[in-house]
């Protein structure tokens, strides 16, 4: 209070506008920059975690088809059954090619890039098995087809379908934490605008009130002082402790003060000085008087005689 004493009404307005503005500036600053990094970790999310997962899971359902036909030819008695679906499994091998490289281009972490690898060894070798199964089934040799089936293509369909299982979830794990880091950052970003903006009130609440305080109370001594020379009371003691304007004011109130306190004081000598001419003329008087009645007194003896 004592700092502020001394600082001008105008500088300590800006200095409190100022405290609120700047935090006002920084939460809003805040706010925008928090609003940015989610969209742009919403964005990143959209253009390679969730376009992986959906390419992978188009992946999965490819090759859990493959298997489900090439299933359904080894065990089926009907000859005309490969071919009703070869134009099928070709375009499947097709698509699951293709499907394969956009994945792959996608994959920038180590941990993908090296399940990709052994996915791609373990669908060679389920392709083999599988043409194998194929070869036995269109030779007529319902024996081999069955042992092939059974002894190589469904340990390396399964092993196949599992390690694509596996990358998808990894993937979906991914969307998850970067989902629940996303979450998180927003939380944190809401808890503290939260706090900025509890700041900003408290802060801006506190300048406020002493600022005011700093202007209202030397107002307040002042109008007492005014109120108090209105009376006809000069005898105020008037102590000013600041440079501001109502430091200034109260300076001139003294001084007003002061200079009354010296005309009315000037006033009284003057009066007394009056008074005092005044009961000595009334003095002269009363002895003129007398003498004046004396020399009739002593006429009237004179013309007597």
């Amino acid at each position: 209070m004592k700092f502020l004493s001394n600082v001008r009404i105008g500088t300590r307005l800006a200095i409190g506008f100022g405290i609120v503005l700047g935090l006002t500036i920084i939460s809003t600053a805040f706010a925008l920059v928090s609003a940015k990094n989610n969209a742009e970790a919403t964005r990143r999310m959209m253009q390679s975690p969730l376009a992986k997962e959906r390419l992978i899971s188009d992946w999965y359902v490819l090759t859990y088809s493959a298997i489900a036909r090439t299933s359904m030819i080894a065990k089926t008695t009907d000859d005309t059954l490969p071919v009703t679906f070869a134009d099928v499994m070709a375009d499947s091998v097709k698509k699951g090619s293709e499907t394969m490289a956009k994945v792959e281009a996608l994959l920038v972490v180590d941990e993908e890039k090296a399940m990709f690898k052994s996915i791609v060894e373990l669908r060679s070798k389920y392709q083999a098995s599988k043409d194998m199964v194929a070869k036995a089934k269109a030779s007529g040799n319902a024996a081999e087809a069955e042992r092939a089936f059974k002894e190589s293509f469904l340990p390396a369909a399964k092993a196949y379908e599992g390690r694509v299982l596996d990358l998808l979830s990894m993937e979906r794990k991914a969307i998850d934490d970067m989902s629940r880091a996303i979450d998180a950052a927003n939380l944190r970003g809401f808890n503290l605008r939260a706090l900025l903006t509890i700041l900003t009130v408290l802060l801006g609440g506190c300048a406020a009130f002493v600022i005011s305080r700093s202007i209202v109370r030397p107002l307040h001594e002042a109008v007492k002082v005014a109120e108090t020379v209105a009376a006809g009371d000069l005898s105020s003691r008037i102590e000013v402790d600041s440079r501001d304007e109502t430091g200034q004011l109260l300076q001139a109130l003294k001084n007003m003060n002061d200079s009354l306190a010296k005309v009315v004081g000037e006033v009284r000598t003057g009066t007394d000085t009056i008074a005092t001419a005044s009961s000595q003329i009334a003095t002269g008087n009363q002895d003129l008087s007398s003498r004046t009645e004396e020399q009739a007194s002593s006429l009237e003896q004179t013309a007597a005689s």
